[in-house]
C-alpha cells in the first residue's frame, strides 16, 4: 500500500512574495516620480529605506524552506533553515492548542503543542542548532505561560536558569545545549501542558484547523501502515 503524505506549505511564504513585489514597486515607482517631479531627499531616502526592509523581509520569508510540516503516517516532520526535526506518531501522547487563563476564561495560543511518551527518543531526531532555535524562539511563550500561569511568583530566575546537565524520567542524562532543551521542554509541559511547540506562522490555516487536520490524519494513519513490509524503514530511529 502506498504511502501518502501531507504537505503544509506556510502562509509567510506567500507573505513574502507579495512583501519582496511591494518593495520593488515601490523602488520602480519612487525611480518614475523622481524624474518627473524631483522628491526632497529626506522623503526620498526614508522611502527607499521602506522599500528595501520590504523586499528584504519578504526575500527572507521566501527563503524558507518550501515545506514547513511533512506529515505521514509513521512521523511528522518540521522542516526550518535552521534544521528539522522528526517527531513519531508513536512517541506522541496528545496535541492541541495550548491555553493560557485570562481573567475567568481560557484563551487559545497561536500553537500547537505536543505532550510526548519520550524526551529520549525525539532527541535523536533534532540537531542541536535546531534546538538552540527553538529555545529562542519560544522564549516569548515561556514569557507569556509565566505571566498568566504564575501571577503570583516573584522570582522567575529559576525558569532562565540553564542546567549543566539533566537526567530524564527515563534515566538519561544529557548535557548542553540537550540538557537545556529538555529543561526547557519540562517547564513548559509544567505551565502548558505541552513539551514540543509550532507556531501558526508554519501552518497554511488557523492552529484549530490544523488539529483538526491532525487528528483525521492520526484516526487514519494506520490504515496505510498495517501489512506495510518493515523493510522500508520509514520510522525515525531511536537511540
Amino acid at each position: 500500500m502506498s504511502t501518502p503524505q501531507v504537505i503544509i506549505r506556510p502562509s509567510s511564504k506567500r507573505h513574502g512574495q507579495f512583501l519582496t513585489l511591494l518593495g520593488v514597486a515601490l523602488v520602480l515607482i519612487l525611480f518614475i516620480w523622481n524624474l518627473v517631479a524631483p522628491l526632497p531627499l529626506a522623503v526620498l531616502i526614508v522611502t527607499l529605506s521602506a522599500a528595501i526592509v520590504l523586499s528584504v523581509i519578504g526575500i527572507a520569508k521566501v527563503l524558507e524552506p518550501d515545506a514547513a510540516l511533512t506529515v505521514t503516517p509513521q512521523f511528522i516532520c518540521y522542516q526550518h533553515r535552521k534544521g528539522q526535526w522528526q517527531l513519531a506518531w508513536d512517541n506522541i501522547l496528545r496535541f492541541d492548542q495550548p491555553r493560557i487563563q485570562r481573567f475567568l476564561d481560557l484563551q487559545d495560543m497561536p500553537y500547537v503543542g505536543f505532550r510526548l511518551h519520550s524526551y529520549h527518543d525525539f532527541l535523536g531526531q533534532i540537531s542541536q542548532r535546531m534546538a538552540v532555535h527553538l529555545m529562542l524562539e519560544q522564549r516569548n511563550l515561556l514569557v507569556v505561560a509565566l505571566r498568566y500561569e504564575k501571577p503570583n511568583e516573584r522570582d522567575y530566575a529559576q525558569y532562565f536558569d540553564v542546567p549543566l546537565k539533566y537526567k530524564s524520567n527515563e534515566g538519561h542524562v544529557y548535557e548542553g545545549v540537550k540538557a537545556a532543551f529538555c529543561w526547557r521542554m519540562e517547564q513548559l509541559r509544567e505551565l502548558l501542558g505541552y513539551d514540543l511547540y509550532i507556531s501558526e506562522n508554519a501552518f497554511d490555516r488557523p492552529a484549530d484547523e490544523f488539529v483538526q487536520l491532525l487528528r483525521q490524519l492520526r484516526a487514519t494513519r494506520n490504515n496505510h501502515i498495517e501489512n506495510k513490509p518493515t523493510s522500508e524503514g520509514t520510522d525515525p530511529p531511536t537511540h
